[in-house]
């Protein structure tokens, strides 16, 4: 077994993430959200701290602490806005492919001085004479991304391709959840691309950025359901029914031991799969049952939340609908749960 405790400076880096979240993500969130605001103020914060180098090698630039950390701050993040945990989701997915592919953009996106998304292989774009083509449906940050990352086809193989965010054409998508996260459909008609990495050192660079995206979403996820149970649970102390508050009702008390039961064993899961890529062992299918853990943990504890709200549950002054929302975004992200799902069986069962 491997240690899942966090280093001395590890701690100090989520200690400050914390402290930006209580400070400025937490008491905005819920407006951010309602009025689909995107939330570049608090992208910036983020890059003033310097986290979107976290996991990206110290002669790259970057600080070298791995994916745990990483995890470990998302959390914190995931329990008030997943809008936000899934811009810096995409931008450490977008560095560490550019990392694996030695790109020259790889400074920029490390500073934040460009905003970057990683537009997965799910979404099926196509590369050809320097040209990229196609339309990827639901892309988080797209809509105000300075740099799209792609892992695209080409006739030779898979190839990770640069292209400024501005040179596509940009639909806002107005879906479920994630309304700050600036989500957009993508459409690409002979667009200029830059090449950065073929054949085998894009597969590498691909799989940097997918590994990524499953860690970082299930560590979001952990936090957006804690966050549900932790709304839940204060709403329960103080509503009074039959004469005593919610929360000293049994049937209530059982639904938060079964979400916390949940959040937590996929917290572990999360963690693991974390760890296993630190140490570079095997770990894609542990970042796969650990993805679709927490984000089935989340989706759980918010909807408890919402009964547990009764009809406030379904308001928007109350959060947890917000929670609920976005982790059903969640689930379709990435190739989608039951894509992924099908991917872990067959590394299972082959």
């Amino acid at each position: 077994m491997h240690n899942l405790q966090l280093t001395e400076d590890q701690e100090m880096v989520v200690d400050t993430v914390r402290k930006l979240v209580a400070d400025a993500v937490a008491p905005k969130a819920q407006e951010l959200d309602e009025h689909r605001t995107f939330v570049r103020e608090w992208f910036d914060g983020l890059a003033e701290l310097g986290v979107y180098g976290l996991s990206v090698a110290e002669d790259k630039g970057g600080a070298g602490m791995g994916l745990l950390p990483f995890a470990a701050a998302l959390e914190a993040v995931g329990a008030h806005s997943g809008s936000l945990a899934r811009l810096w989701i995409g931008q450490v997915q977008a560095a560490l492919a550019l990392e694996a592919a030695g790109a020259p953009q790889l400074d920029d996106v490390v500073a934040g001085g460009a905003l970057a998304t990683f537009v997965g292989p799910e979404h099926g774009l196509a590369f050809a004479g320097g040209k990229l083509g196609g339309v990827a449906e639901y892309v988080p940050a797209a809509a105000e991304a300075d740099l799209l990352v792609v892992a695209a086809s080409s006739a030779e193989g898979p190839v990770l391709v640069v292209c400024a965010g501005s040179a596509v054409q940009r639909e806002a998508t107005i879906g479920l959840g994630l309304h700050s996260a600036a989500c957009a459909r993508i459409t690409c008609e002979g667009v200029a691309a830059e090449a950065v990495a073929s054949g085998e050192a894009a597969q590498q660079a691909i799989a940097a950025a997918r590994m990524a995206g499953w860690v970082g979403t299930g560590a979001a996820a952990v936090g957006g359901g804690g966050g549900a149970i932790d709304q839940a649970r204060r709403h329960a102390g103080e509503r009074i029914a039959f004469g005593k508050p919610l929360l000293a009702q049994q049937a209530v008390q059982r639904k938060l031991v079964e979400c916390q039961r949940a959040v937590e064993g996929a917290r572990q899961l999360v963690w693991h799969a974390a760890r296993l890529v630190d140490l570079q062992q095997p770990a894609v299918e542990a970042a796969l049952r650990a993805r679709i853990s927490a984000v089935d943990a989340m989706v759980l504890s918010a909807d408890e939340a919402i009964q547990i709200h009764g009809g406030f549950g379904y308001t928007v002054e109350y959060h947890v609908e917000r929670h609920y929302r976005d982790g059903k975004c969640f689930e379709v992200l990435d190739g989608g749960s039951d894509g992924l799902r099908d991917r872990l069986a067959e590394l299972q069962f082959a």
